[in-house]
C-alpha cells in the first residue's frame, strides 16, 4: 500500500480486527542516541509514552486488572476518605431503593391490572428471596470499587429464580485459550460486535473447574472503559496515589504529634558529667524494656508523668518545652490538595471526600441544577437500566416455566420501568404543587408521583379503601344529599319541611 493510499479513510478499516500488541500501544521505542539528538535539541519537547513506558499505567493484562481492583478494595476497607466517598455516593444513589413500575408497551393503553398484580408479586417473592435492599446496595458499591459487576442468575425448581454474584477474579479465559484471542479477559465476543458479549468463562478455584455461562444469564455492568474494552476499571483507579500519599502523610503527622505531646519536657544539663545524668535517670526511672536493633539488644529506661507531677530540678538543669510540630500547617494543605484531587476524580463535593461539613455549602450541592446532582442523576440512569435488565430476566425465566399467571408473551404486552428518588434539596410545598398541576393536565400519573416519593402505589390506595372516606369527604357527601334550591334552604332555616 503507498503512502498516499494510506490517507485514504476506506482503506484504514481493511482488514480483519486484531488485539493490539505492545508497539500499537506504546509505539515504536528509540534508540539512546536517538533521545539524545532529540533531547539535546534548544526548544524541542519531547512527548509521547513511548519514552517513558515504566511510568505508564495503562491496564493491559489480566493481572494488571487483578492487583488494580484489590488495591482499591483495600482503599475502600482501610482508608476512611475513600470508604466515606465511596459509601456516600452510594446513598445519595441509591437512596431508599429503587421504585419499578409495570407500563404497557403500547404507549395509547394501561397495562392490564391482573397482569401489573401477578409482575409486581412475582418481583417481591424474588426480592425477599435474595436480600434485595441489600443487594441492590452491593451493586453499585461492586461498580465503584471494582470497575464492574456481574449477576448470574439461575431458574430453580421452585420457581423462584436465583441470584449470585460472580468475583471478577472469576472471569478469565478459559483453559488452552488464548489470553489475546476471542476469549481474551474471560468474555467471549463476536469478532464483528466486540462490545457485546456472548457467554463468560467462570473458574470456581475451590474446585479448579469451569464453565461457561451464555450471556442471557450474566448481566456485566463495567464503568471507566470504552464499550470495546471487554473489563471495567474501579472508580479510585485515578486517584490511587493521592489517597495513598495522603494518608502516609496523615499518618505520619498524626505519630510526630503524638510523639512530641508524649514528651512532658526536656531537661538540659549544664556541664553536668554523663555520671550524674545517669544517675538521676536511674533514680526517676520506673522501669525498663528491652529493644532489638541491628547491634543486639537495646535496654530503654523510662519514667512515668501522671497529671500533676510537680518535678524538682536540680541546680544545673534547666527546663526546656517539648518541641513544636515544624511544619503542620504544610501537612494539612498538602492533605487537603490530595483530597481535592480525589474529589474532582470522583466528581463528588469535597466534603463528601474530607467530611469537613465546613469546607463548603452542603445545600448548594445538592440543588437541582448541582454538577453533583446531575452526576448522581447520570449514576441513577445507568443503574435503572441495570436493574431493569436483571428484573426483567426475572418476569422472562417465570414467563419460561409457566409460572401463574404470566403468560409467555408477557413481555410483548407489558415493560418495566425503574427509577431512583433524586437527593435534592426539596421545596415540598411547591412540587406539590407542581405535581397537581401536572396531574390535571394529564402529564403526569399518580403512579409516578406515588413512585417519586418512594411509596406504592396500589399499597396505598388498599391504604386508602380500608381507613374509609375521610372527614372532609363525607361532609361533601353530606352536602351533596342537601337540597339546593334557594326554597328549600329558607324552609330549614324557618324549622318548616324540607
Amino acid at each position: 500500500m503507498s503512502f498516499f493510499s494510506r490517507l485514504n479513510p476506506r482503506n484504514w478499516f481493511r482488514g480483519p480486527l486484531t488485539e493490539a500488541t505492545a508497539q500499537d500501544i506504546y509505539g515504536t521505542p528509540v534508540s539512546d542516541a536517538e533521545f539524545n539528538y532529540w533531547n539535546n535539541r534548544p526548544l524541542t519537547p519531547i512527548w509521547g509514552p513511548e519514552l517513558f513506558q515504566d511510568k505508564l499505567q495503562t491496564v493491559r493484562t489480566l493481572q494488571e486488572l487483578n492487583r488494580l481492583r484489590h488495591v482499591s478494595r483495600f482503599l475502600y476497607e482501610r482508608n476512611p476518605n475513600a470508604s466515606g466517598g465511596i459509601n456516600g455516593m452510594g446513598r445519595y444513589t441509591i437512596g431508599t431503593g429503587s421504585a419499578q413500575e409495570v407500563q404497557s408497551t403500547d404507549p395509547d393503553a394501561e397495562a392490564p391490572e391482573s397482569l401489573s398484580k401477578a409482575i409486581l408479586a412475582l418481583l417481591d417473592e424474588f426480592k425477599k428471596a435474595c436480600c434485595w435492599r441489600i443487594v441492590e446496595r452491593e451493586i453499585y458499591r461492586r461498580y465503584l470499587t471494582d470497575g464492574e459487576c456481574f449477576i448470574q442468575l439461575t431458574p430453580m425448581d421452585d420457581g423462584i429464580t436465583a441470584m449470585r454474584f460472580i468475583e471478577p477474579d472469576a472471569i478469565v479465559p478459559p483453559s488452552g485459550e488464548s489470553f489475546e484471542g476471542p476469549w481474551s479477559w474471560g468474555i467471549l465476543t463476536d469478532r464483528d460486535r466486540p462490545g457485546v458479549p456472548v457467554a463468560y468463562n467462570v473458574r470456581d478455584y475451590s474446585t479448579n473447574t469451569e464453565r461457561r455461562v451464555p450471556a442471557q444469564f450474566v448481566h456485566h455492568l463495567k464503568r471507566g472503559s470504552n464499550l470495546n474494552q471487554k473489563r471495567g476499571l474501579p472508580a479510585l483507579t485515578a486517584c490511587i496515589d493521592e489517597l495513598q500519599g495522603g494518608q502516609k502523610l496523615r499518618h505520619a503527622s498524626r505519630e510526630g504529634e503524638k510523639i512530641r505531646a508524649s514528651i512532658a519536657y526536656v531537661r538540659q544539663h549544664a556541664q553536668a558529667p554523663v555520671g550524674a545524668i545517669q544517675s538521676l535517670q536511674s533514680a526517676n526511672a520506673a522501669g525498663t524494656y528491652s529493644v532489638a536493633t541491628q547491634n543486639g539488644t537495646h535496654d530503654i529506661t523510662y519514667q512515668l508523668i501522671e497529671p500533676g507531677t510537680v518535678q524538682d530540678i536540680p541546680e544545673g538543669l534547666e527546663y526546656q518545652p517539648p518541641p513544636p510540630s515544624p511544619n503542620s500547617e504544610a501537612a494539612a494543605m498538602s492533605v487537603r490538595l490530595s483530597l481535592e484531587a480525589t474529589a474532582a476524580a470522583l466528581e463528588c463535593p469535597y466534603w463528601l471526600i474530607s467530611g469537613d461539613s465546613t469546607a463548603s455549602s452542603y445545600a448548594s450541592s445538592l440543588t437541582a441544577e448541582s454538577p453533583f446532582i446531575k452526576l448522581v442523576e447520570g449514576e441513577q440512569g445507568v443503574l435503572a437500566e441495570y436493574v431493569d435488565a436483571v428484573l426483567t430476566a426475572v418476569i422472562e425465566i417465570a414467563a419460561e416455566q409457566e409460572r401463574d399467571n404470566i403468560p409467555m408473551d408477557v413481555l410483548d404486552q407489558i415493560d418495566l420501568h425503574v427509577n431512583y428518588t433524586v437527593p435534592v434539596v426539596r421545596q415540598k410545598l411547591e412540587e406539590a404543587q407542581r405535581n397537581e398541576i401536572l396531574r390535571l393536565a394529564k402529564i403526569k400519573s399518580p403512579q409516578t408521583i406515588s413512585a417519586e416519593e418512594g411509596l406504592d402505589y396500589e399499597k396505598e390506595q388498599a391504604n386508602f379503601t380500608a381507613a374509609g372516606p375521610s372527614p372532609e369527604e363525607q361532609a361533601a357527601e353530606l352536602a351533596a344529599k342537601q337540597p339546593q334550591t334557594a326554597g328549600g334552604q329558607m324552609k330549614r332555616d324557618q324549622g318548616g319541611d324540607s
